[in-house]
Order: structure tokens, then C-alpha cells, then sequence
């Protein structure tokens, strides 16, 4: 497909100027200024193609997501919005995934309908089984919400065990009833951790996309033909 990995979203992260409560109910501080630097989001389009949903032409999107920290920080906690602008009255059929752990090794479904679902890899593959093309795995806890509406959102969280950071890119996909340009925003919401001694949490800062807009328009093309 010719739109497969064009990149939708490249724009740095920065220090919410509205939050309320960057400390919480810790003793931890707020990151210094210097240590936000390079803190970005990176929204790309792994793929796109056309599919038929019961009969009528429809599109199945795949994203790849990912919160680039800077170095020496971790970011514990995102959110990310899709809201789509056009075509108008344009919906989410489905998204994926709408609750995943962390570590295990999926793929994703499609069917006639354009509904989704996960396929777990066999318990004897393991993580193995996810070098598999076929399999992704999820670095972190993902929790999806959107169906039926013009407004998709994914929460991921850190593992509270291994408090190692939402990991690599993770996998988004959507489907929609529509083919030919469909044009969006992303709005993103986040908290950078930075490690301390003897592993507590030293300090933390909630950012937003920026600098001088809180949303990035996007528009990806659903060819109308597979």
C-alpha cells in the first residue's frame, strides 16, 4: 500500500501547564525542565487496506504508537485520543485492543463485519511465538474504548511490578465504513517518571503534546479497492 508507514505524528511532548497535581499523594518532585527535553510521540501507519464489511467497501487501519522519553526517564502512564473530522459522520466500527496485558503475544482479527479480535499465541510458543510476524506483544497494560463513535481512546499503563516504562511502539488498529481520505485529530496526555535511588520514583512531571497546540491533525487515504 503506498501509505503503509507514513508517518502521522511527530511533535514533542511538554510539561502540562494545567496540571493540578503533578505530585499526587508521593513524595516525589517535578522533573527539571532539562530532563523533558526530547520527550515525543511518534504516531506512524503501519498499514492500511480496504475491506469488505458485510457488503458495503469499508477500510481496516493499523497504527503503530509510540512515547519516545528522554533519555534517563520513563514515561508510566498515556493517553491517546483519536477524534476523526471527516468524512462526516464517520464512526469506529471496531478498535483493538480494548484490554490487554502486558507481555502477551497477539495478533489481530478481523471479521465480516469489521469487528476485531485478539488471537493469543500458543502457550507453548511463549514470547517465542511472537518473533512471528503475525504477533505483536504489548509492553505495557492497553485499555481501548470508541466503538460506534467519532472518538477513539487507548490508555497504557506501566507494569506497577516491573515499573519499566510503556516499552516500544505498541499496535493500534480501527476499522471504519468508509474508503478515500479520512482526516483526524490526535490528542495526547502523559506522565514522565524519572528513577531515584534504590528504585523509588524520584521525580514526575504530566505532559501534553506541544509546544503551542494540545492536538495534531492527521489524514491517512483507504484505497477503494483491496
Amino acid at each position: 500500500m503506498p501509505e503503509d508507514n507514513k508517518l502521522l505524528v511527530d511533535a514533542p511532548l511538554i510539561a502540562d501547564p494545567d496540571a493540578e497535581e503533578e505530585l499526587g499523594p508521593s513524595d516525589a518532585k517535578a522533573i527539571a525542565d532539562e530532563d523533558l527535553q526530547g520527550s515525543r510521540l511518534l504516531l506512524a501507519l503501519k498499514s492500511v487496506q480496504s475491506i469488505d464489511i458485510d457488503g458495503e467497501p469499508g477500510g481496516l487501519v493499523e497504527l503503530s504508537c509510540t512515547f519516545q522519553p528522554n533519555y534517563g526517564t520513563r514515561f508510566s502512564w498515556a493517553r491517546l485520543i483519536l477524534r476523526l473530522t471527516s468524512p462526516e459522520n464517520a464512526t469506529f466500527i471496531d478498535i483493538a485492543p480494548k484490554e490487554i496485558k502486558d507481555s502477551q503475544p497477539v495478533k489481530i482479527s478481523v471479521g465480516s463485519k469489521g469487528t476485531l479480535g485478539l488471537k493469543y499465541a500458543p502457550a507453548e510458543g511463549g514470547v517465542e511465538q511472537s518473533k512471528n510476524a503475525e504477533f505483536e506483544v504489548y509492553q505495557c497494560t492497553v485499555q481501548g474504548s470508541g466503538v460506534t463513535t467519532a472518538k477513539a481512546r487507548w490508555d497504557f499503563r506501566e507494569s506497577d511490578h516491573k515499573q519499566n516504562g510503556l516499552g516500544t511502539s505498541q499496535v493500534l488498529a480501527f476499522t471504519l465504513p468508509v474508503t478515500g481520505e479520512v482526516s483526524g485529530l490526535v490528542l495526547v496526555s502523559a506522565r514522565l517518571a524519572k528513577q531515584g535511588v534504590g528504585g523509588a520514583v524520584a521525580s514526575i512531571k504530566d505532559m501534553i503534546l506541544g509546544p503551542g497546540q494540545t492536538d495534531y491533525a492527521f489524514t491517512f487515504e483507504i484505497p477503494k479497492e483491496s
